[in-house]
């Protein structure tokens, strides 16, 4: 079963790359390695900074830490890849699902030796290993390099790597869904942007319940709030992650996790029991 799995994730990898979609992201970030390799210069003296020069300027820095700054510059990157990164993989695969169901490519694919179950697991398995990959490459170039550079080796900016694989895999799930019902893209797309954008304000659920008249609305939002994911405070989780410091709740991974994987059994249901 894992060898059969492992054949279409690597359909999937090869797929992209003729798409060129995570090429595209690739290339970006082989881009952003070579700006920290070039532009950034430190020169340290007993564990502080005594010149910092970014883009050929010279920054003067009298006994500044070295490593609070670079824990500084990775939360940063980290928050970046998190939003952004997750921002950019949504539109890069959210045809992957749709374009599986498509007239007669589905009818190749089901006519293999290959189980229901099988396929669209190995097809959401692909994207995520594409995903894994890059973002790997991403935060793992960017740590490299700094450590290199400073000597600072602060491990814990490698947590953004797990952090934003599982963010994206339960965000994918609802695609992945939305994908099988609707065979669309676009709707895929959508859907997952809006989720995106009132994770923050449902956040403020307890505020925004002193403004309704009605107790509907409460249970709406109440549930609204516990079946979609929860990537605003997947961030801060991030981010305290990365900069070392105690997460005051894992409840929002926790709750997100198992939310992505009812999305993701119910997308897998629905593909077994589709005609196609």
């Amino acid at each position: 079963m894992m060898s059969k799995i492992w054949a279409l994730v690597m359909l999937t990898y090869r797929e992209t790359i003729a798409r060129k979609t995570f090429i595209a992201f690739f290339g970006l970030t082989t881009i952003l390695h070579i700006f920290f390799i070039f532009a950034m210069n430190i020169d340290a003296v007993d564990g502080a900074m005594s010149m910092v020069k970014i883009m050929g300027q010279d920054v003067k820095g009298e006994q500044i830490d070295i490593a609070n700054v670079i824990i500084g510059i990775e939360s940063v990157i980290a928050m970046i890849v998190f939003t952004g990164g997750i921002f950019l993989s949504i539109f890069a695969a959210a045809s992957l699902i749709p374009n599986m169901l498509e007239k007669g490519h589905i009818e190749i694919l089901i006519s293999k030796p290959l189980s229901r179950v099988q396929l669209f697991l190995g097809r959401f398995s692909g994207v995520l290993f594409i995903m894994t990959v890059n973002v790997s490459y991403l935060i793992g170039g960017t740590w490299l390099i700094l450590s290199v550079k400073t000597g600072v080796w602060h491990f814990p900016y490698l947590y953004s790597i797990p952090m934003v694989v599982i963010a994206f895999a339960i965000m994918y799930a609802l695609m992945a869904l939305v994908g099988v019902i609707t065979r669309s893209p676009g709707v895929s797309v959508m859907v997952a942007y809006v989720v995106l954008f009132f994770s923050p304000l449902l956040v403020q659920k307890d505020k925004i319940y002193a403004l309704l008249s009605s107790k509907i609305y409460y249970y709406f939002l109440e549930g609204i709030y516990h079946i979609l994911p929860k990537t605003f405070e997947l961030g801060e989780i991030n981010q305290a992650l990365v900069m070392a410091e105690p997460v005051q709740s894992w409840t929002a991974l926790l709750t997100s996790t198992a939310a992505g994987l009812v999305i993701l059994s119910a997308a897998t249901y629905i593909f077994v029991r589709k005609d196609f």
